[in-house]
């Protein structure tokens, strides 16, 4: 069953997720906070696993590790 949220955010906050929409090419905010809930928990199930979270520069192959708080 869906719940509705309501949720206030700065004008900032619904610009960058505007810009996500586009980016993205979602039809609506709520896909966009959708799709960053779904990544967020990836991200923090893959930590839980004791996994690294890597981002690697392609052309330079530097790579960074990404910290996320629990």
């Amino acid at each position: 069953m869906a719940k509705q949220v309501h949720i206030t955010l700065s004008e900032n906050a619904v610009k960058e997720l505007e810009e996500l929409k586009e980016k993205l090419g979602l039809p609506s905010i709520a896909e966009v906070v959708r799709s960053s809930i779904s990544v967020s928990k990836f991200l923090q199930m893959e930590k839980d696993k004791g996994n690294d979270i890597v981002l690697r520069n392609k052309d330079t192959k530097d790579e960074r590790i990404i910290v996320m708080l629990k």
